[in-house]
């Protein structure tokens, strides 16, 4: 460890240390975001200043302790209370702020971490690339969708649905292109889609530039090819569909269907505050958070997509839409801030839960697939049809649950909780949850999320 004077001035990018004290038997360690500090006899006031910065927050995540003495940290000059080994503050940059820690004649430690996070937005916008590929699918697939009985039907909510109008913006869409289901370039593209699920070419598409002039340009994605010519051969089948059927003509057309889908999606998301919630729970964050609303994409059918610094995600609406044809009243199915939630707050939560299991060594995870018997036939029902695939789900709930309640909205943790308990046989979910939390609040400062993910997998019972 570094011995250092507390009263040294450290300077960095976007913080500053300013402090008055005189202290004695210092142990220190101090990075850019990240202050750990031991003594023996600490008398005076540290502290941390932050220029203002509009948008942007301070997450302090806070612990202290003290044998003799007292210590104790303020924001500006406001007590942050120790009611947990370890704390946690939001503190907004609109102004200048500082939080300092006053000591008496103390001896202890502590240790505070203390990233600045933008607040993000999420930012909602269709692609016109992905429009064309899930366009392709259901012509692809036109018969099975169109032969639909008219009088097959099923309950949802309480209210008798027919089948076929679940796809009605679908075929809507669809029959628009008929004339070209015979396309010589549709027959290459479903070779494709017989190798490989069409959605799992989505990340690709989100890279390229815009058909007509899509072009590979680097190597990523190759592994969903046999070659390079091959990929080529399937970007270039796309270019060609894409100026056979006029596309272009169909978005202008359909523009006014594009700015109702995208309205009614920006009038349903959840506050974005929960995305800085996520972040510091799981010490990571990227800069981009996308929606990319869909027509063209069959009915409830989503897709996760991202890169290095953007978290995604494609989709269909997920309730029947109410109005398709008159322009001037349409309502197009995305109207539906229950499912909104689940796109955002569930599948965001995928791109940290599922790298998270990912790293937990095999053997600990086959050990406990013992488990996924009381509950294997209500997963498999729902698509979890493998032990790993439950526990990404349950992870990524658990989350739900746990960020509902860190934005004090306890009503709606309780919701999600004894829906996913008791109508989705979700069982593992209260202990996941409470032990989740103990770390957020008890060891969060020592322990990554990584390791307790490991360690609740390892004694799940």
């Amino acid at each position: 460890m570094k011995y250092i004077n507390l009263f040294a001035s450290l300077i960095f990018a976007f913080i500053a240390f300013s402090c008055s004290t005189v202290t004695k038997n210092i142990q220190s360690e101090q990075s850019e975001n990240h202050w750990k500090a031991n003594f023996e006899n600490f008398n005076g006031t540290e502290k941390i200043k932050f220029e203002k910065n509009p948008n942007h927050l301070v997450y302090l995540n806070s612990t202290l302790e003290s044998s003799n003495g007292i210590v104790k940290l303020y924001h500006n000059d406001k007590e942050i209370l120790n009611l947990n080994k370890v704390n946690h503050t939001k503190i907004p940059l609109d102004n200048k702020s500082e939080i300092k820690i006053i000591g008496e004649n103390a001896k202890g430690s502590f240790d505070l971490s203390y990233s600045v996070f933008k607040e993000k937005n999420i930012n909602i916008n269709y692609n016109s690339n992905i429009e064309l590929l899930a366009l392709s699918f259901f012509l692809i697939n036109y018969d099975d969708f169109a032969s639909i009985p008219d009088d097959q039907s099923f309950i949802i909510n309480g209210k008798e649905t027919k089948v076929k109008d679940l796809y009605a913006i679908n075929l809507k869409i669809a029959n628009e292109f008929k004339p070209f289901l015979k396309s010589k370039n549709l027959q290459i593209i479903k070779s494709y889609f017989d190798k490989t699920f069409y959605l799992q070419y989505s990340n690709l598409f989100l890279s390229l530039k815009n058909f007509p002039n899509a072009k590979l340009e680097n190597d990523n994605s190759l592994n969903l090819f046999d070659s390079q010519q091959d990929a080529g051969n399937f970007i270039s089948a796309f270019n060609h569909l894409h100026e056979e059927i006029h596309f272009n003509e169909f978005l202008s057309k359909y523009k006014p269907y594009y700015d109702e889908m995208i309205l009614e999606v920006s009038k349903n998301i959840p506050k974005e505050n929960f995305l800085t919630e996520m972040e510091n729970f799981y010490h990571k964050s990227v800069d981009h958070y996308n929606l990319y609303p869909s027509l063209t994409l069959g009915f409830s059918q989503g897709f996760g997509v991202g890169s290095h610094n953007m978290i995604g995600n494609i989709f269909a609406a997920f309730v029947p839409a109410d109005e398709i044809n008159d322009i001037e009243n349409l309502n197009l199915g995305f109207n539906n801030p229950i499912f909104l939630r689940t796109i955002c707050v569930h599948e965001f939560g995928h791109s940290f839960v599922n790298p998270a299991i990912d790293k937990v060594n095999p053997k600990i995870i086959d050990e406990k697939e013992y488990l996924f018997e009381p509950i294997k036939n209500k997963m498999s029902e729902q698509a979890y049809d493998h032990w790993k695939i439950c526990l990404y789900e349950h992870f990524v709930r658990a989350n739900e649950v746990i960020i509902a309640r860190l934005l004090n909205d306890h009503k709606k943790a309780d919701e999600i909780l004894e829906d996913n308990v008791k109508n989705q046989s979700f069982i593992y979910l209260p202990q996941i949850i409470e032990q989740l939390e103990f770390w957020y609040n008890h060891e969060f400062l020592d322990k990554t999320y990584e390791e307790r993910v490991s360690e609740i997998i390892e004694n799940l019972k």
